[in-house]
């Protein structure tokens, strides 16, 4: 493999600009810059603030500039005043435009992994008390909490907004509920000096239900009756969160990965979300999909988490072969210079008309190039 130190260094000099240029005045954190004149006029808008994104972005800013991205982390946490219902129910409910106001074209379904994913991240990035960011995590603990029944959240929708849980099959999202515990877990460490007791109590329970998976490794979902389970309930790649950022260890978890890296990863491209994925990002008449490309940021994820459950090796192979694979694009002409998109396509055609840059790909670079220690 020939040395790609020089790319690799470029891309986090980027990486760390597309970060700030996510970063706006009024401290919210969007998910991809659409004013910049590179963005395509082909891709989907993500000028929205996700605060999954957000949280990985501000993971990625710490550990770049630990000052800067607390100063960051605060401001978002005083942003989300502004977010439509927050102050008063202290649900993050799903996307939210850059005023703060519910983006409903796709839906208004709860999305609980994003406030679970931000609890973890502002009490990483802004350890001592703060009264923005400790309001920000007690309200997002409480709303959270509200919505447990004991087994499930109710109607909610995963991180790529394409599935949904019900009241009836009373199921959960396996990626939600890991980042829900992990979160207060957190807060509860947190505020050990206040009364957290309900906290507690629902952490526990939503560690009961993970621990209840019998399988050889997590899937999509975890269903309490098991007479609900469909086919559809396959492997996903967001669960390389088991061994990060969530921390869950054990065998389940490292069959996950080891599962993640036989089905869902191609050399030369990357890991794709689960296998028939449809969606490319790109915007068509009548809103006609097509198959979807392997996801840089899903490559960096799974190899933190390779390193995480001890196959090193593994790890840095999979992250220099997607460098390798962005080297050569960059090299053709088909991605911008030093540019992480949201997607790599297997077809030439296709290669640059999707969302990029995307800061979540570029953080998860960040925290991969910290995590297999790349540059030291």
């Amino acid at each position: 493999m020939k040395s790609l130190k020089g790319r690799i260094e470029q891309l986090y000099t980027q990486s760390e600009n597309q970060l700030d240029a996510c970063a706006l005045p009024n401290g919210a954190l969007v998910a991809a810059n659409s004013d910049l004149p590179i963005y395509p006029s082909t891709a989907e808008n993500y000028r929205f603030s996700w605060a999954r994104d957000a949280a990985y972005q501000l993971l990625a800013a710490h550990a770049i500039n630990p000052d800067k991205a607390a100063e960051r982390a605060i401001n978002y946490a005083g942003w989300l005043n502004n977010v439509q219902g927050f102050a008063r129910t202290g649900l993050y409910i799903k996307r939210y435009g850059t005023n703060g106001a519910l983006d409903v074209r796709y839906g208004e379904q709860h999305q609980p992994d994003q406030a679970g994913s931000l609890m973890g991240a502002l009490d990483v990035v802004v350890p001592e008390a703060n009264e923005k960011v400790d309001t920000a995590i007690n309200k997002m603990a409480n709303g959270l909490v509200g919505k447990w029944n004991g087994q499930s959240f109710g109607p909610t929708q995963d991180l790529w907004e394409n599935r949904e849980t019900t009241q009836r099959d009373n199921d959960v999202f396996t990626y939600t509920i890991a980042s829900v515990a992990h979160g207060l877990g957190r807060a509860i460490k947190r505020f050990e000096h206040l009364d957290t007791s309900s906290w507690q109590q629902a952490q526990t329970e939503m560690q009961g239900v993970i621990d209840s998976v019998d399988t050889r490794f997590f899937l999509r979902k975890i269903y309490q009756n098991s007479a609900h389970f469909n086919s559809d309930n396959t492997l996903d790649a967001s669960l390389s969160s088991l061994a990060y950022p969530f921390e869950k260890n054990g065998l389940r978890t490292t069959s996950t990965i080891t599962a993640i890296s036989d089905e869902l990863y191609r050399p030369g491209l990357g890991v794709y979300r689960y296998r028939g994925d449809t969606y490319d990002g790109i915007v068509r008449e009548g809103s006609r999909e097509s198959t979807a490309g392997a996801w840089p940021l899903l490559t960096f994820w799974q190899s933190i988490a390779l390193d995480a459950i001890g196959a090193p090796d593994e790890a840095r192979d999979m992250f220099h072969d997607t460098i390798e694979r962005l080297d050569r694009e960059y090299q053709r002409g088909l991605l911008p210079e030093n540019i992480l998109p949201e997607q790599i396509y297997p077809d030439d055609e296709r290669q640059g008309k999707g969302v990029l840059p995307l800061a979540w790909s570029h953080a998860k670079f960040i925290l991969a190039v910290k995590a297999l220690q790349i540059l030291s």
